[in-house]
């Protein structure tokens, strides 16, 4: 969820799963440049830890913001805060066991004054159906009831209004001042309004109207949630995916429901197949729409799930689609597509099973929807989780649209060009950034004022990060350590030869005041195993495979200096050392975070952050000496005799040279005899000398990191008696011999 107050302030909320019994609340007071945690209560403004299930956040038009957060489907706790996020008082909205998606929605009145304002609340409880809820707006911190405590809204004893299955958010149109909830029928949307007369906060009336049916026939159950929007002048649009054909249609009505336009189908190839669509109403007659889209024909949930197969996932590719849609309430609307996202944000299957993904093995990840907010200047902005790097999760990032047509009928010109360096404004690494006691004081050694990165030579990459002030590198209040990270992806593989839109990093970190410790790497993803063991060192899990944290290990060295009389840090790493890109690839993504961190507590206390930028590699050495133009290719797999007892070593390999020079692919050795049981995980080098392969990078054994160097031989057709394999691993491991069975091949 995201949602802009009414000072541009943006604010962000999600689920992070009943696992770990938490949500969060994250807040950008910067135009979107930089999010920060709001809680002085670890990740959530509720201080008992017993949520993580769905979130929603929304401001009134004060700048009170109210919160809800379900807690494992017993109970929904609201909280209220008038501070901006210091300080915040929760309540939990309990009924009946089996408690469901909460939304909140706002009716400002008909004033400026907090007075008039009600904040309604519907969840789904499952023995009575969808509930509908009301608590006065808060007027101030020592108000008991405001946002917080909660009473039946609606003229039913029950305060149900429907006991349809599966309803979108919760939206109130103050130009008609009406409530719209949308359900799911088996072929079309139902959409529940209510009028609400000013200050009305109970006895509310619903009744029903229902959109024209889809064209495909089929919503049912959905592509999850149908939507509802309206423009500047109460027009009202209803937003679906027809189950039968994936496509996102919508259809509008001037006159709050009671006649409706032919639907349109609002997506266009390459979007064949869509989840998740989600719409917000500019000036009148133009609805922005965003959704997940993919080339792929089908059904999302038929795809190759990535906690089974990685490598199958990447053929099915989601981006993140905008679409707006002008003359909206016409016959004959214009409706403009483009990808929102530059490179993909999810791969293979989406499951839209609810809880019943977590028993099918599904891949449900992505969750359940994402939102779109507009801005002051009528541009989109979209929160989106992106999956492609390595754990296949915990990336959340915010799309902004910079140039095109805006919701109000405007016209957005970019500013924003191609760099290589940002800057950073001085005073914002405060720690912590909200607290009962308001912001804490400044880091000096924190607190970014730029960062660049360049390539010294054709063989290394460099960042340059200008802090305040680094004559003290004495830790915050409660840290033992800090820590600076400079961080990206690019497209390169992922743990089992996939592809992947890795994390790499450069960064220094200095504990209790001691000099800085300069360090490279990317983080290892669980395994693929369906225990998710061992879980990688890249990430923090709390079920197989399904990243909650990232973490930032130091794997590999890095050369760096401090300069406390120019505030710089530099960092330079091997290519080789971060994934060898090569010339072109681009980097997405840089940004520079600041930390406190306290001995190997994964969650660090933010402190600072620079607003991310595209870097263009230059000039590179390529990591294969394979002509440019030209393609090569080792493939096979056997195994060798490891001793005189003949146990076997066994192994796989397919690694593959582009014709741009890039190198990717996966080996796998076992050698149970040993108790090696090896994987690539980052393949850095391959290089070709006749009938001989020689392919260098980064692995696992037994859970364990380590670098490798394979060499094979191609001396035959069969292999088996004439090729050769050798294995070398980091730990002193070395094996190799002609293979007894299999066969190796190099292109």
């Amino acid at each position: 969820m995201n949602h802009i107050d009414k000072y541009g302030n943006i604010w962000e909320t999600g689920p992070w799963g009943f696992s770990t019994a938490q949500g969060f609340v994250a807040k950008s007071t910067d135009n979107g440049d930089t999010f920060h945690i709001v809680s002085p209560n670890g990740l959530r403004p509720n201080p008992a830890a017993s949520g993580g299930g769905d979130t929603d956040i929304i401001t009134d038009d004060i700048g009170n913001a109210y919160f809800a957060d379900l807690e494992g489907l017993a109970a929904v706790s609201l909280a209220v805060t008038n501070d901006g996020g210091n300080t915040w008082r929760a309540n939990p909205v309990t009924g009946q066991p089996a408690d469901d998606r909460q939304w909140l929605a706002i009716d400002n009145g008909l004033t400026s004054s907090a007075n008039d304002n009600t904040v309604f609340l519907v969840f789904n409880q499952q023995a009575f159906g969808w509930q509908i809820y009301s608590s006065p707006g808060s007027t101030g911190p020592t108000d008991p009831v405001g946002g917080v405590i909660y009473q039946n809204a609606a003229a039913t004893t029950t305060g149900s209004i429907t006991t349809n299955g599966r309803c979108g958010r919760l939206l109130f149109d103050p130009v008609n001042r009406v409530l719209y909830l949308p359900c799911n029928r088996p072929d079309h949307e139902r959409i529940w309004k209510a009028s609400v007369a000013p200050d009305q906060r109970t006895g509310l009336v619903f009744t029903e109207v229902n959109a024209p049916t889809s064209p495909g026939g089929s919503i049912g159950l959905g592509r999850l949630f149908s939507d509802v929007a309206t423009d500047s002048a109460g027009n009202l649009y209803a937003l679906w995916v027809d189950t039968a054909n994936n496509n996102v249609y919508l259809s509008s009505s001037i006159n709050q429901g009671t006649t409706w336009t032919t639907p349109v189908q609002v997506n266009g190839d390459p979007a064949n197949s869509n989840v998740m669509p989600w719409a917000i109403g500019g000036a009148p007659g133009i609805v922005d729409i965003a959704f997940y889209g993919t080339a792929s024909p089908g059904d999302p949930n038929s795809f190759p799930s990535w906690l089974v197969n990685r490598q199958a996932t990447t053929a099915i590719k989601w981006f993140v689609y905008l679409v707006q849609v002008n003359g909206a309430t016409t016959t004959t609307p214009i409706i403009y597509q483009v990808k929102a996202s530059e490179h993909p944000t999810d791969y293979g299957q989406i499951c839209t099973g609810g809880l019943g993904c977590t028993t099918s093995m599904g891949d449900r990840t992505l969750a359940d929807f994402f939102t779109l907010a507009i801005d002051s200047n009528g541009a989109a902005r979209i929160v989106v989780n992106d999956l492609t790097n390595q754990h296949h999760g915990a990336s959340l990032f915010e799309l902004t649209q910079v140039a095109g047509p805006s919701a109000y009928g405007t016209t957005l010109t970019s500013n924003n060009p191609s760099i290589a360096t940002v800057t950073d404004p001085a005073g914002d690494a405060q720690l912590p950034h909200f607290s009962p006691l308001g912001a804490g004081a400044n880091q000096l050694s924190l607190d970014l004022l730029s960062t660049q990165l360049s390539q010294p030579d054709t063989s290394h990459l460099t960042v340059t990060m200008k802090l305040n002030n680094l004559a003290s590198l004495t830790p915050p209040t409660g840290a033992t350590g800090i820590l600076w990270l400079t961080r990206w992806q690019f497209n390169t593989t992922g743990d089992n030869g996939e592809e992947s839109y890795r994390i790499f990093y450069l960064g220094a970190n200095s504990t209790g005041g001691q000099p800085q410790v300069f360090f490279a790497g990317t983080g290892t993803s669980a395994t693929s195993n369906p225990t998710g063991l061992p879980r990688g060192s890249g990430c923090v899990t709390t079920t197989p495979q399904n990243c909650k944290i990232i973490v930032y290990p130091a794997e590999q060295p890095a050369t760096g200096t401090i300069n406390a009389a120019t505030n710089t840090i530099t960092i330079t790493a091997l290519l080789s050392n971060i994934g060898s890109p090569i010339t072109g690839d681009k980097l997405y993504s840089v940004t520079t975070l600041t930390f406190g961190f306290t001995g190997v507590n994964p969650i660090m206390m933010d402190a600072d952050a620079t607003r991310v930028f595209d870097y263009v590699v230059g000039m590179t050495k390529t990591p294969s000496n394979c002509p440019l133009g030209a393609t090569c290719k080792v493939t096979g797999g056997g195994y060798i005799f490891v001793d005189p007892q003949q146990d076997r070593g066994g192994f796989s390999i397919e690694v593959k040279v582009s014709s741009s020079g890039r190198v990717s692919g996966k080996a796998a050795y076992k050698d149970s005899t040993s108790g090696v049981d090896f994987r690539t995980n980052l393949i850095t080098s391959a290089n070709f000398k006749g009938n001989t392969a020689t392919i260098t990078g980064t692995g696992t054994t037994n859970g364990f990191a380590t670098t490798f160097t394979i060499a094979v031989q191609d001396k035959a057709e069969p292999g088996a008696g004439q090729d050769t394999f050798s294995i070398q691993l980091g730990t002193g491991y070395s094996k190799s011999g002609t293979l007894q069975g299999g066969n190796i091949q190099i292109h």
